[in-house]
């Protein structure tokens, strides 16, 4: 039943992914950068109701141009993405059909695609900042990184159809994966929501911290230098992420003050853990 839920679940995700890149796509009314209209006159077009200020060479004129250009420009883009799910008919009722002639196989191709699926999304998630489920807020800085995994996602995608056609079963389709540039008025509406998602983690970040940091003592030294080893991991993660953050003009500073703190008094136990 929970198998289930989750498939329904992954299923409505994969379809508001798939909305978004119909309605994002490449050759799509909102590919581009979309225009800043403003209200004309009826003589805007002919320019016979400008004024002689707005036709002057550097007049007021050439400033709204600068200006609406400046709006237009790209200023970040928009991750839309949809990866094939272990949950289809040739894989998941196999796997709960004991009965099933290939029922391990199929068990095994199941948690070979969530595998990869894991992987394809943790690596998507470098690439920016999550504002929803499958959506994730890439600072145009970032946007060559976005492209290069992209790429490697498919790979991955492209050897497990191999693994799969091996086992007798059906390859994967491609995972869907767009990137949307977005111009300065949609970024402000995108990074409000990746604020939230992004304050939500680091909340989250903080309260595991804190009970790390209470039973640090107890750890065994080969498990503290394991766990040491993630935490600088993990160190490297938040500098990244508040890099992108300032990018998209959100302010997380104090929670990530904050973290980095906890965190290098953590390495710091388990270092003396190390030496005693």
């Amino acid at each position: 039943m929970v198998m289930e839920m989750e498939a329904t679940e992954r299923s409505e995700m994969g379809v508001m992914a798939e909305s978004l890149a119909r309605i994002f796509r490449a050759d799509g009314p909102l590919a581009g950068p979309q225009p800043d209209f403003e209200a004309q006159g009826p003589f805007d077009m002919s320019g016979a109701g400008k004024t002689e200020k707005d036709q002057a060479p550097g007049g007021m004129g050439e400033a709204k141009e600068a200006n609406k250009e400046a709006k237009m420009e790209t200023k970040a883009y928009v991750l839309a993405y949809d990866l094939p799910s272990e949950y289809r008919s040739e894989y998941y009722k196999p796997a709960q059909d004991r009965e099933a002639v290939n029922h391990a196989k199929a068990k095994e191709a199941m948690r070979l695609i969530r595998a990869v699926r894991i992987r394809a999304t943790s690596r998507l998630y470098s690439c920016g900042l999550p504002a929803s489920n499958s959506v994730i807020v890439v600072p145009t800085k970032y946007v060559e990184r976005a492209r290069a995994v992209i790429e490697e996602v498919k790979g991955f995608y492209r050897e497990l159809s191999k693994k799969l056609e091996e086992m007798g079963f059906p390859g994967l389709p491609e995972p869907l994966i767009v990137l949307i540039p977005q111009v300065e008025v949609q970024v402000i509406s995108w990074a409000s929501l990746a604020e939230r998602e992004l304050s939500r983690k680091l909340d989250n970040m903080i309260e595991s911290m804190a009970k790390k940091l209470e039973e640090i003592g107890e750890l065994e030294a080969k498990k503290a230098k394991a766990m040491k080893y993630k935490l600088r991991a993990q160190l490297r993660e938040l500098a990244d992420i508040e890099s992108m953050a300032k990018e998209l003009g959100i302010d997380i500073e104090g929670k990530v003050q904050l973290l980095t703190s906890m965190i290098r008094e953590a390495i710091e136990a388990l270092e003396g853990l190390e030496e005693s």
